[in-house]
């Protein structure tokens, strides 16, 4: 939603889901595995992981010389993607209200699942300490995507 919210605001934005940057990828191999809504079962969450390849970043990086550019979601390998921004902002959810809107949504299938929502709740909790870490800018998902859109384009574009 905050993503549409950016679009609609005239800003570049990607959904790494819904604009197909995220992939899952084999954690021993590193390939890239396709059409894994089929094979989505506890053992195949814990022998893979949902990433981003650089190279689909590095190529967006040409397009952010003179505006922003949005890239909105939540890779594995976050930490891998870093250097490649200038801001990071991290929407802070809690557990409660991540279950209700995994439960409901109905763009994307993940998290309906219980090996999926616990995958979730646990990835969660990994990446709260990562933007503790790495000094992310955090912002209240329960708030509107609209006021978030406002509170990011006051750092982002000022």
């Amino acid at each position: 939603m905050l993503c549409a919210e950016l679009k609609s605001r005239g800003y570049e934005a990607y959904d790494a889901d819904e604009d197909q940057l995220a992939r899952w990828y084999n954690t021993e191999t590193g390939e890239e595995v396709r059409r894994e809504d089929e094979q989505r079962t506890p053992e195949f969450v814990q022998a893979h992981s949902r990433d981003i390849a650089r190279e689909k970043i590095e190529a967006l990086i040409p397009r952010a010389q003179n505006k922003p550019v949005f890239l909105c979601g939540d890779p594995e390998n976050e930490e891998d993607l870093q250097d490649l921004f200038s801001k990071i902002f991290a929407l802070v959810i809690d557990d409660e209200t991540l279950k209700q809107r995994l439960a409901s949504r109905t763009n994307n299938s993940w998290g309906k699942l219980p090996h999926e929502l616990a995958y979730s709740l646990a990835f969660q909790q990994k990446w709260y300490d990562n933007y503790k870490k790495f000094g992310y800018i955090t912002l209240n998902s329960a708030e509107p995507p609209a006021v978030l859109a406002d509170q990011i384009l006051e750092t982002a574009v000022a």
